[in-house]
């Protein structure tokens, strides 16, 4: 029952998404629906992403984010065994 909910949820958020025009827009979306500590996790996960693609260690990653390796590794994880949508955005961006 949860993932029919789940599924359906991020549904909606996706649509919600694509409805935004500009990065303001989008911006303004995040202060309003997101506290300043999860747009900055989600940030955080973004740069530790990049930095993996890059080639960075986990160590460097770490001191460079200021962060766990624990938390490098969870990152490392995804790019390798997720779903791909992280790695093909920041793959596209990097090139």
């Amino acid at each position: 029952m949860a993932t029919l909910y789940l599924e359906k949820d991020k549904k909606l958020l996706v649509a919600t998404l694509r409805k935004l025009k500009s990065s303001k827009d989008l911006s303004l979306f995040l202060d309003d629906l997101l506290t300043e500590e999860e747009i900055l996790d989600l940030a955080q996960r973004i740069k530790i992403a990049k930095l993996i693609l890059e080639g960075k260690t986990y160590d460097e990653i770490a001191v460079k984010v200021g962060t766990s390796t624990s938390t490098v590794s969870k990152i490392g994880q995804i790019i390798k065994y997720g779903k791909g949508g992280l790695r093909k955005l920041l793959q596209s961006s990097m090139h």
